[in-house]
């Protein structure tokens, strides 16, 4: 059935991707950005940060900018439910991860929620966001391996620094990873401090290369 564009309200034909063509082409692509975190660059390559620490992933690709439309379909996505934003933005990320990354992952690891958060929230945006991407691209999606065992901060409300230390020790694997690459998933990456400690983990387990697969990049962050 025809729908309305989540952004403009224009009717959209049946079979439509959740916004009409015009906000659709208007969206924000990512920028060129540092070929390991994703952080903004005049042209690809690897940041400073990446080549004196580098972060414990290997890649970072992402579909967008996180600036407006996109923060907010990504806010509405995430705290109401909108989960047409899915059929809306993934397939931009499909395209980037089928024409730049060079071997599929094993495994998609979507970023686990604390089970109280889930609970609230009632759906995991990271497994939603894996899940389209595990059907489009024949990987399976391995939700259940790894948890968040205590409750942290939101992310989002915290600098910098504050949000490694926020996030350090968050993570545990229910059982050990199967395969030798995995990329994390998750709607928006910002520093890099979650899909750290997770890669960090997954490392510590005998994962060999680890991806990082966001709808949103913040532009202009190490």
């Amino acid at each position: 059935m025809p729908g309305a564009c989540l952004l403009c309200g224009t009717e959209s034909p049946a079979g439509g991707r959740g916004l009409c063509p015009a906000c659709l082409g208007d969206l924000p692509r990512s920028d060129p950005s540092c070929y390991r975190c994703g952080a903004s660059l005049p042209r690809e390559q690897l940041c400073g940060a990446c080549l004196n620490r580098p972060p414990a992933f290997d890649r970072t690709l992402s579909a967008y900018a996180y600036r407006y439309p996109v923060d907010h379909l990504i806010h509405r996505f995430k705290y109401r439910r909108w989960l047409t934003v899915t059929v809306a933005l993934v397939p931009m990320l499909i395209r980037r991860i089928r024409e730049e990354e060079e071997e599929f992952p094993d495994a998609l690891l979507p970023v686990p929620l604390y089970p109280g958060r889930l609970r609230q929230r009632g759906y995991n945006q990271a497994l939603e966001i894996a899940r389209v991407l595990g059907r489009e691209l024949g990987i399976s999606v391995a939700g259940d391996l790894a948890w968040r065992r205590r409750s942290t901060l939101e992310q989002a409300r915290l600098p910098a620094a504050a949000r490694r230390r926020n996030i350090r020790g968050a993570f545990a694997l229910r059982r050990p990873p199967e395969g030798r690459h995995l990329a994390i998933v998750d709607d928006v990456m910002t520093t890099g401090a979650t899909a750290g400690e997770l890669a960090k983990l997954l490392r510590r387990n005998g994962v060999e290369t680890v991806s990082v697969w966001v709808l949103a990049r913040t532009q202009g962050e190490g």
